[in-house]
Parts: structure tokens; C-alpha cells; sequence
């Protein structure tokens, strides 16, 4: 008799255990299926990176790293008037109103979409017909061609995860890489490949997966509630996004820009020395993306949880997590890069191979930073975000243009790690400022 009590309470905590990890485990698949998905998607554009640096003349990949890096910037509009309000606004005001919500933002992307293929058209031909070069024009209509249909797949991506149906997504993103692979691997054989065609095919393949998606979430949803007007969704998107616009801007400004002020300064052959030596960040950048989105809901959960002490740990716990990770990574590269670089580009890019690590060093700025950019997001403050990015947009005006210019192509990846660098001091300072600001106002409060 007396060993009944404990056998019981033995029994009530396994009970509890059991019932705790059942509660997580559907969690744990949805995350799991989320970093595939991420996976996916960062995988095959490593490779696409890979063989059109393998694949084309140097002049040609240039070329196409130029007109991508103008592909970026154009999509951050689509992406802070678009898809961001819609992961804020989606699981909020229009849960119950879903498919009526997303025809309004179908709507919304080809309509905003359309504008700014027109506009790069526009652009491209103006380039055309003054400059002469026929090289970055054509491009350029490549990306024009691909924004709609490119940007169309990333907007069903995020749909997806409205109602956290990430195995969708796994399921499009699978049909996307399979499909641009089986291109450029065709379009290689057949002897077309080039900038425009690179454009052409990863167009095919978004519209193939977006397609896709798109049917498979307008069969799981179901609309209860009234229709949202388009003037209210007008509204609620510009009202959140026009802020995000401004930190894009100079999130772009920061990093892609150096690829239009290499092109300013130097040769074509130089622009894809820097994109062939940027590929090799991709893999980890995407790394510290995909699990920050899987931690910000975490941090914000413990900063309304625990005390400063604690949240603060909480920071340095995720910060050491990245930066170990990207230390790591940093260090495979110093050892084993220049013959990376000589395998995967079949002996192309080896003379730019002693600059990887200089190139892959702003990724440990980066990881550095991310802790306290995860913060300041879980304190709802993004301004501190955007102050961070403006100050290093501004180093790239005042220090980067510079130094690409007299310093060549190594005096740009200097220039890239200076802005990095400026942005994690000030987001790394403002997070230790807003943390102290907030505690206070909770104690006095």
C-alpha cells in the first residue's frame, strides 16, 4: 500500500508527458514540413545560381545576376503591399472570409504585378535604345516576363500558411523544383540557354506550382462570413505596408544594390564573379531565415512570458545558436572553397576564389544580428529594423559606392560587409535601449 502513491503519481506524469507531446507533435510535423518547404525552395534556386554560372559565359551570367538583383527589388514592393499585410491580415480579420479575401488579392497581384513588368519594360527598352547593349535589356525583359507568374507562386506560398497547411506547399514547391530543373537542364541541351530563357523557365515552373496550390487551398476553404470590400482591403494593406515598402527599399539598397554598382563601375565579368561567390551564403542565409520564422512566434511568446533577465537570455541563446551555425559554415568555406568553387563551376571563378571568405563573412554579421532583430519584432517596434537598414544603406552610398569604385570587386564585398556590419551594431544597440525601455514601463506600470 504505501508504494501507491508514488506509482500514481508515476503514472500521472507519464500521463501528462504523453498528453504534452501530443499536443506538440502536430506542431513539430507542421514545422517540419515548413523548413522542406523552405528547403525546396532555397535548394533549387542554390542550383539554379549553380548552373547558370556553370552554363553561361560570364558576361551572360553578369547579366542575369544584374537583372535579378532589379527583379528583387521590384518584388519587395509586391511583398510589403502584398504578402506581408496578408500573413497579418489573413489569420486576423478575414479568417472567415478567406476565399473572398485571397480572389481580392489575386486581383490586387496581377493588377500591381502587371504595372511593374510594364515599368521594367519600359525601362528596358529606354536602355535599348540609348546604351546600345542588347545584352541587359533583353534581361531585363526576361524579368519583366517572369514578375507576374514568378511573384504569383510566392503569393499561393504564403496563402498556404494562413491556415498552416505547409504540406500544400511542400507539395507545389516539389512540382516547382522538379519543373526547373527539367528546363534548364533542356534548354542546356538544346543549346537556348541564356539570361532571358533562365527568366522564362522559372516563370513556367511558378505558374506550374502556384497553379497547383492555388486549386489544392480553394478546395480546403470555406467562407462563412460577409465579403470584404476591396476599398477595406485597399486600406488595411497600404495602412501596414507602406512602411514596409520604406524598409525594403533600404534592405535592397543595403545588399542587392551592390550588383547595379559593380555594373556602374566595372565589367559584366565582374558582376558574375560576385553573384558566383554570393551563391555559396545562400544556403545559410535561407538557414537563419526559415528558423527565424519558426522562433519569432517563440520569442514573442517568452517576452510576454518572462522577465528581462530571461528574455534577454532568450536573445542570447538564439543569437549564439546562429552564429555558431554560420561560424561553422564560414569555416568549411576557409577550408575547402577555392575547390568547391573549381567542382561546381567546372574551373570557372577560380581566380575570384580567394575573396569567398570576405564574401561569406557579412553571413556571420548576419547571424550576429538576427537575435536581436527577432527581438525587436517580438516587441513589435519593425521601426528599429528600419533604422537599422537605413543606416546601412546609407554606408553603401557614402562607404560602398566608393569602394567599389577605386578598390574593384574586392572593395565592394569590403563595402558589403561595412553595411552589414553598421546594421547589426544598430539593431544590436536600439534592442538593448527597447528592452530596457519596455521593462521599465512594465515595473512602473
Amino acid at each position: 500500500m504505501p508504494l501507491a502513491a508514488p506509482v500514481v503519481e508515476t503514472w500521472s506524469r507519464r500521463e501528462q508527458l504523453r498528453v504534452s507531446l501530443t499536443g506538440w507533435m502536430p506542431w513539430v510535423g507542421k514545422g517540419s514540413l515548413a523548413l522542406l518547404d523552405q528547403g525546396l525552395i532555397s535548394g533549387s534556386n542554390f542550383l539554379i545560381g549553380i548552373l547558370l554560372a556553370r552554363w553561361l559565359t560570364p558576361e551572360a551570367y553578369g547579366t542575369y545576376a544584374l537583372a535579378f538583383s532589379i527583379f528583387l527589388f521590384l518584388s519587395s514592393f509586391h511583398n510589403a503591399l502584398l504578402l506581408e499585410p496578408m500573413s497579418v491580415f489573413g489569420p486576423a480579420s478575414y479568417k472567415d472570409q478567406l476565399p473572398a479575401y485571397l480572389g481580392k488579392l489575386l486581383r490586387l497581384h496581377f493588377a500591381l504585378t502587371f504595372a511593374l513588368a510594364l515599368l521594367l519594360a519600359l525601362g528596358a527598352t529606354c536602355f535599348l535604345r540609348f546604351s546600345g547593349d542588347h545584352a541587359v535589356p533583353y534581361a531585363l525583359f526576361g524579368a519583366a516576363l517572369a514578375i507576374p507568374w514568378m511573384l504569383f507562386f510566392w503569393l499561393t506560398r504564403r496563402a498556404a500558411y494562413l491556415e498552416l497547411w505547409p504540406a500544400l506547399a511542400v507539395r507545389s514547391a516539389a512540382v516547382y523544383c522538379l519543373l526547373v530543373l527539367l528546363f534548364l537542364f533542356l534548354l542546356q541541351r538544346l543549346g537556348w540557354l541564356s539570361p532571358f530563357a533562365a527568366f522564362l523557365l522559372q516563370a513556367l515552373a511558378s505558374l506550374a506550382g502556384g497553379a497547383l496550390l492555388l486549386v489544392s487551398i480553394r478546395q480546403k476553404l470555406r467562407s462563412v462570413g460577409s465579403n470584404p470590400s476591396m476599398q477595406t482591403v485597399l486600406k488595411q494593406h497600404w495602412r501596414y505596408g507602406r512602411w514596409v515598402v520604406a524598409t525594403a527599399f533600404v534592405y535592397w539598397l543595403s545588399g542587392n544594390a551592390y550588383y547595379v554598382i559593380v555594373a556602374a563601375f566595372m565589367r559584366m565579368q565582374d558582376v558574375a564573379a560576385l553573384r558566383a561567390l554570393q551563391n555559396f551564403t545562400l544556403p545559410c542565409i535561407q538557414f537563419i531565415s526559415a528558423v527565424s520564422l519558426l522562433l519569432l512566434p517563440w520569442a514573442s511568446a517568452r517576452f510576454a512570458e518572462e522577465g528581462r533577465l530571461g528574455f534577454q537570455r532568450r536573445v542570447l541563446q538564439i543569437t549564439l545558436l546562429f552564429v555558431g551555425a554560420a561560424s561553422a559554415y564560414l569555416a568549411v568555406l576557409w577550408f575547402f572553397g577555392s575547390r568547391i568553387i573549381a567542382i561546381l563551376y567546372a574551373g570557372r571563378y577560380t581566380d575570384s576564389a580567394y575573396l569567398l571568405t570576405l564574401a561569406a563573412a557579412p553571413v556571420v554579421v548576419l547571424a550576429a544580428s538576427q537575435g536581436s532583430t527577432i527581438a525587436v519584432q517580438a516587441m513589435q517596434a519593425p521601426a528599429e529594423v528600419f533604422l537599422g537598414y537605413s543606416v546601412s544603406g546609407a554606408l553603401t552610398i557614402l562607404a560602398g559606392v566608393g569602394l567599389a569604385r577605386y578598390w574593384g570587386l574586392e572593395g565592394a564585398l569590403i563595402g558589403i560587409l561595412t553595411s552589414s556590419l553598421g546594421f547589426c551594431i544598430v539593431i544590436t544597440w536600439r534592442c538593448r535601449k527597447r528592452l530596457a525601455g519596455c521593462y521599465e514601463v512594465s515595473e512602473n506600470g
